[in-house]
């Protein structure tokens, strides 16, 4: 029994006891839900006057009539462009919170980084990422409430493929800044650009 216990005597300083003294390198928070936000950078902004951002617009643009007339002279059609009366309008919406900080932790723990810039440097990263996502989600305004019925199309079969993007290019009157697409859209959309490759270098190498 004493043999066992000499044994089982510690003779040296241990790892617990001993990253006491040690300094641990540490990094900023971090958080998952943060994302590169490409959209931000790239939409158009303009300053919006009062808060608020009217669209107006012709009220049927196919009324408006012209005359493309040979040299002889004959009556010319009177027209006039009208407007919408009420044209949609688009109110300024504020994404906020507010960040509690006790001033204990921020003096005694702000070493090596400050507790109150790590916490609304987090807290901003949120709100730019809420931001981005009412850009696209919300009901009101978002980009996928507010497509024009004549913008939207339908895969052929499923997956979107390289002819359903040839399509929704062709539905565009100017040249697209930028095309914006769910991370599953852009798997299935490689996959069918991978199949379609391998169909063809199968056929160009054994064509019978």
């Amino acid at each position: 029994m004493a043999d066992q216990n000499i044994k089982n005597q510690q003779t040296a300083l241990g790892d617990v006891a001993a990253r006491q003294l040690a300094i641990a390198t540490r990094t900023v928070p971090q958080m998952v839900t943060i994302s590169p936000r490409w959209l931000t950078r790239l939409l158009n902004w303009v300053p919006v006057e009062s808060g608020v951002y009217r669209l107006n617009k012709v009220k049927d643009a196919t009324a408006i009539e012209v005359d493309c007339s040979s040299r002889d002279e004959h009556v010319l059609p009177q027209t006039f462009v009208d407007y919408i009366e009420n044209p949609r309008e688009y109110n300024l919406a504020a994404v906020q919170t507010i960040v509690d900080v006790h001033t204990r932790v921020s003096d005694l723990y702000s070493k090596p980084y400050n507790q109150i810039s790590e916490q609304l440097r987090l807290a901003i990263e949120t709100i730019k990422e809420k931001q981005e996502s009412e850009l696209i989600n919300n009901r009101e305004y978002g980009l996928l409430h507010s497509v024009a019925p004549s913008q939207r199309i339908k895969t052929r079969s499923g997956a979107p493929t390289p002819d359903d993007l040839d399509e929704l290019i062709s539905l565009v009157w100017k040249e697209p800044g930028f095309f914006l697409l769910h991370p599953q859209a852009i798997a299935a959309f490689g996959r069918e650009c991978t199949r379609r490759v391998s169909y063809l270098a199968r056929y160009t190498i054994n064509p019978f």
